[in-house]
């Protein structure tokens, strides 16, 4: 029993002892670690109010109060619940320390972060309920998950911070950054630097980086500096860029200021200073607005594309892909191309001060491809296309067109098919040595879309080149064109000028129609007509309808000659028309009558009546023809009588005209000979008498005009002046009062009024008189007015007798 007491003592002791080592171990230990341990307990929550609201709770599984004050947390859960209550926020991790007095917790190693947007509440009766992993699919607002270390959440400020690397994602999206801090008062994150994003939208894969980025949970938008998003449809970037953001997190709106940049995968680059962007549920856009100097450019080898205007506005379809696009302000478009290197351009620029232009989609729905359907042109519009030469030789076409209003058509995105202006349109074609311009109400143009055909014709269009097919201007259209003529061996501009209420444009024949009260004039003649068509490379035309055709011609003194005036159902123009080799060209016209109303020529009081005139201004020649029955009439007047200076004494006052009326079938008359050749059967009268012959020549003295007490030739009187001599051949016959005369061939000369009568050597020429008798003989000379006729024989007719017959009638 001692033995056993003792036992029991000595355990005792021991007990006691180590009771008391443990009790100093465990009391010494916290000094050993560097602080002291003051209570230790699991399954710690402290939750922070503010005004009797729950700002934060903090949940750990095990927690250890140190001496220092600290709280040193194990598997920590902090749910933030911001100062207005609208969401839940939390941040989780292994180990966390928690400075109760200074109100910071900070994360020892890696920390995970789920940040909640506000969700609808009623009433805001409902708190908000963290979620995380599992519970996502339960949650009714959209969470960010942040990964990062070195978390510092200051609970004073309702702040989380860190410098160290971060990890985050939402949805399909996930990204890095360095440094970040986060506001859970105001729901404000921001990404200090480094800023990456990438995953899967709507429209597809994205990439997402900028120098910083800040998001605002409570008002839902981002701003980022120097951002850049990369899809496969497009390249974006922007010094600035503000997104904001719908009640699910997905972007309604973006917004970039300072540099916008936008470099399309199919296309061309877009610059401007600011740009906002409109997005769809499903991230595709729906409108767009740039601004502050906007630019579209697309350069190739063989394609350049520019774009330039103030402002500009873009809608696009349920794709995302553009559908229209208004351009303002000082606006202008530049298409060139060419198939080679070396080749000249094609070009075509657009300037406005407004553009509206219609797009469509290119292939099935998912591809991403647009082209240019239509654009209007509104405000001082001007269109201008040159096309190469030959071969892709510089010197090709240029057409020009401006109105107040243009409206194209676009074939494949690139080709003009056909354009309408309104509002005082103005068309100028050039082309090598033709300058044409033509104004009117309203103009259509329609080009060339088959580029082979247009190889075909020769015309020498490049690749990309756009041929004018046809034009229509209507309403007031004025027309001028320039042009090189030849005259002799030199080239000298001509320039002629229109007006009409319509003109029609033929690529194919280059021909232009104007009709309804044509009126075409250049520096020799006008022209006027229901209907004219002009050749644009020769100048020829062909005028129809009434024409009336007037030549100015040149005077002397000071004073202008008179104008030669020609009407005609029809009349074909010839410009440039050589006379003789290296002689200068002239014109020539055709005019053309009908079986009730010839074509006819008159200046002053002398005319030509005929089926068919033919006008030549540079040999100042006139060829009339009376083809089949219908002849030529011509009246010729002169200031001085056919009768002046007559035997008897009589002599026609001064100032009084003459007048001869000739008949034939044909007539030509050469203004620098003064001559009028008649054929194919003549009848010639005057106030004397009438004269019938197979052909006779007319030879006409220079026009006069009387000033200052004398007479002076008037210059540039085409068959003007008085009948100076006239010579008929071929079974002539003289009718004058009271007598009749038959030979071979008849003299006239006006100076003393004689005539002269021969035959040939079987027919001696005879003049029958009612009253005195028949004489005939070698030769006849007789005046108008008296009855008194001189026989000769001999002379040109040898070979006859010197017989002289008389046969006198005596009055019973």
């Amino acid at each position: 029993m001692v033995g056993a007491g003792g036992l029991v003592l000595v355990v005792a002791g021991f007990l006691l002892f180590a009771h008391y080592r443990s009790r100093a171990f465990l009391a010494g230990l916290p000094g050993k670690l560097g602080a002291e341990i003051t209570q230790k307990t699991s399954d710690y929550t402290y939750s922070q109010t503010v005004l009797g609201r729950t700002v934060f709770t903090l949940h750990a599984a095990q927690w250890e109060r140190r001496k220092d004050g600290v709280i040193a947390l194990h598997d920590v859960g902090v749910v933030l619940y911001g100062r207005k209550q609208d969401r839940a926020d939390r941040i989780y991790g292994k180990e966390f320390e928690y400075d109760q007095t200074a109100g910071v917790v900070r994360a020892v190693g890696m920390v995970d972060l789920d940040l909640q947007a506000p969700s609808p509440m009623e009433g805001k009766k409902q708190r908000p309920v963290a979620v995380t992993g599992g519970d996502l699919a339960h949650a009714d607002a959209k969470v960010i998950h942040v990964k990062t270390s070195g978390l510092v959440y200051l609970t004073n400020l309702g702040v989380a911070a860190t410098k160290e690397d971060i990890e985050f994602s939402e949805g399909a999206m996930s990204g890095q950054a360095r440094g970040a801090d986060f506001n859970s008062d105001t729901g404000v994150i921001s990404l200090h630097a480094n800023v990456r994003m990438n995953g899967l939208t709507g429209s597809g894969p994205v990439v997402l980086t900028a120098d910083t980025a800040e998001m605002n949970q409570v008002q839902q938008v981002a701003h980022l500096t120097a951002a850049r998003m990369v899809t496969p449809q497009e390249t974006v970037r922007a010094d600035r860029a503000v997104v904001y953001l719908r009640k699910d997190g997905s972007p309604e709106r973006v917004e970039g200021d300072g540099r916008v940049t936008i470099s399309r995968a199919v296309g061309g680059v877009i610059t401007s200073r600011t740009g906002q962007v409109a997005l769809n549920a499903a991230g595709r856009p729906e409108h767009a607005e740039f601004g502050g100097g906007v630019r579209y450019a697309e350069d190739e080898a063989a394609l350049h594309e520019q774009a330039d205007s103030a402002d500009a506005r873009v809608s696009f379809d349920g794709m995302g892909r553009a559908e229209h696009v208004s351009l303002t302000g000082g606006v202008q478009m530049q298409h060139r191309e060419r198939g080679v290197a070396n080749e000249a351009w094609s070009s075509r620029v657009l300037t406005s001060k407004t553009v509206e232009m219609t797009l469509a989609g290119v292939g099935d729905k998912t591809s991403a491809k647009t082209e240019l359907r239509d654009a209007e042109a509104i405000g001082d519009a001007r269109l201008v296309i040159l096309n190469p030469g030959p071969g892709g030789s510089a010197m090709g076409t240029q057409t020009e067109m401006t109105g107040d209003d243009l409206k194209a058509q676009v074939l494949g995105g690139r080709q003009v098919s056909n354009v309408v202006g309104v509002g005082h349109t103005v068309l100028h074609q050039v082309a090598p040595g033709v300058d044409e311009r033509s104004s009117g109400d309203r103009t259509e143009l329609i080009f060339q879309t088959d580029r082979s055909a247009v190889g075909k014709a020769g015309k020498g269009m490049g690749a990309g080149g756009q041929e004018l097919a046809s034009a229509v201007q209507v309403g007031h259209v004025v027309s001028t064109r320039r042009a090189m003529r030849r005259q002799g061996t030199a080239m000298v501009p001509v320039e002629d000028h229109a007006t009409a209420e319509r003109a029609d444009y033929d690529g194919a024949s280059n021909r232009v129609t104007l009709t309804g009260g044509v009126v075409m004039t250049d520096l020799e003649s006008t022209v006027w007509g229901s209907k004219v068509v002009v050749e644009r490379g020769s100048g020829d035309a062909t005028a129809e309808g009434g024409v009336r055709v007037s030549y100015a011609q040149a005077g002397v003194a000071g004073r202008g000659g008179e104008t030669i005036h020609v009407v005609s159902d029809r009349a074909v123009l010839k410009r440039g028309v050589p006379v003789k080799a290296g002689q200068p060209a002239g014109d020539k016209a055709f005019f053309y009558g009908t079986g009730v109303k010839m074509a006819r020529l008159w200046q002053g009081g002398s005319q030509v009546e005929a089926p068919v005139l033919e006008f030549e201004s540079g040999a100042r020649r006139l060829t009339a023809n009376g083809p089949g029955v219908l002849p030529v009439h011509a009246v010729l007047v002169g200031s001085n009588g056919m009768a002046a200076g007559r035997p008897d004494g009589s002599v026609q006052r001064q100032g009084q005209q003459s007048v001869v009326r000739v008949q034939s079938q044909e007539m030509v008359y050469t203004d620098g000979l003064r001559e009028v050749e008649f054929g194919g059967g003549v009848r010639v009268e005057d106030a004397d008498g009438t004269m019938r012959a197979q052909h006779a020549v007319a030879y006409l003295a220079a026009a006069e005009q009387r000033g200052g007490g004398k007479t002076t030739a008037v210059a540039g009187s085409f068959l003007g002046g008085s009948v100076e001599r006239v010579v008929a051949t071929g079974k002539v016959e003289i009718d004058q009062p009271g007598r009749h005369g038959i030979g071979e061939q008849l003299v006239y000369t006006a100076s003393d009024g004689m005539f002269v009568m021969t035959g040939t050597a079987g027919a001696a020429p005879r003049m029958e008189d009612e009253a005195r008798g028949t004489v005939t003989g070698a030769m006849l000379r007789f005046h108008t007015g008296d009855d008194r006729v001189v026989v000769s024989s001999g002379g040109i007719q040898s070979g006859t007798s010197d017989r002289r017959r008389t046969e006198t009638r005596v009055k019973q």
